[in-house]
């Protein structure tokens, strides 16, 4: 396959699956993900799960690419008069309920390098709950397609 939209790699669907028990309260709790060191991965959707029950969500999230300092998610300073901590969106907005809407694509595929760390900082607003949180990244390994002489 020779084609303009050829980008000379092969495809592999695959996840990455962080698992927490957000404790009670927490605020910002700091949590790794690192994608392996055999293949640059595209990711196109993100999913997840939560514990906590009734409708109010009781737990959000911010990302940050960690050698970039790059933030996924913020606020204006606007937002944050007065002194407020700006500690993230509610789960459920970033990536709805696996029950509810399934994966939630992203608007544009966003290439994760192998070895690079994600940080997810989870504040939980429960009141004494234990939240489990399930993020699920979905994409495609990107394997180099091996060139033809």
């Amino acid at each position: 396959m020779n084609s303009a939209l050829d980008d000379q790699f092969e495809r592999q669907f695959f996840t990455y699956v962080l698992d927490r028990a957000v404790p009670a309260n927490a605020v910002q709790d700091p949590n790794a993900l690192q994608i392996l060191s055999d293949a640059d991965f595209e990711w196109w959707w993100i999913g997840g799960s939560r514990t906590a029950a009734g409708a109010a969500p009781f737990v959000k999230v911010l990302m940050k690419e960690q050698a970039t300092g790059r933030d996924f998610i913020g606020t204006s300073p606007q937002a944050q008069a007065g002194g407020a901590v700006f500690n993230g969106i509610n789960i459920d907005n970033w990536f709805g309920t696996a029950a509810g809407n399934a994966l939630m694509p992203l608007a544009v595929p966003y290439i994760m390098p192998a070895t690079r760390v994600y940080s997810l900082f989870f504040t939980d607003s429960s009141g004494g709950n234990i939240n489990t949180v399930q993020v699920c990244f979905s994409g495609f390994k990107l394997w180099p397609r091996p060139s033809l002489h």
